[in-house]
């Protein structure tokens, strides 16, 4: 069960429900930003009642406030949800990573970058199980223990190659698409 940190609760005691529970849905959600409608159709209130609350907590540095679109969100510089909630940690950390793996994999520069990530890591835990083997940690394995370094050495080479091939990628891009006209793929 998710709580409020006890610093926002001694703070702001003597605030009423709806101001908690405005503060709870931030803080439960701590990457979502809200709008004030939102929050308003949420705790059942008016936009007026949701707008005080709101710019308390604001002027506290409880949330950070989006001007352009006048969005609230929590503010995870003040206290990080991820800090004290084990889920919430768990949640975070894959949602971001999600996230960002989402965002660079539209794009042939960053496919090959998470590629590159990939074959890295791998590398890594191939590594690992050499590293096992050879010191005779584990059982002995019917795969002689240089083959593991052997694909260790091949995959990290190749993770690194690969990574650095994804900015040539996106300079090729940039000089095709200067030279391939703009209209050439619009239906006439």
């Amino acid at each position: 069960m998710v709580r409020i940190p006890n610093e926002f609760c001694n703070e702001f005691d003597e605030k009423g429900e709806t101001f908690f529970e405005i503060a709870e849905m931030l803080y439960t959600h701590p990457g979502r930003q809200y709008t004030q409608d939102e929050l308003a159709k949420k705790v059942d209130r008016s936009n007026t009642t949701v707008s005080n609350h709101t710019s308390k907590m604001v002027n506290e540095g409880w949330l950070d406030r989006h001007e352009d679109q006048t969005t609230f969100v929590w503010n995870t510089d003040a206290h990080n949800p991820a800090s004290t909630e084990g889920v919430t940690a768990v949640k975070r950390f894959y949602a971001d990573f999600w996230n960002l793996l989402k965002k660079h994999s539209e794009t042939a520069p960053g496919t090959m970058a998470i590629i590159g990530f990939a074959l890295i890591l791998s590398a890594l835990v191939i590594f690992a199980f050499f590293v096992g083997f050879s010191l005779g940690i584990t059982r002995e394995s019917v795969i002689p223990t240089t083959s593991y370094f052997v694909i260790a050495a091949g995959s990290f080479l190749a993770g690194v190659i690969v990574t650095f091939l994804s900015p040539l990628q996106a300079a090729v891009n940039r000089f095709v698409w200067s030279i391939i006209p703009a209209d050439l793929f619009q239906n006439e």
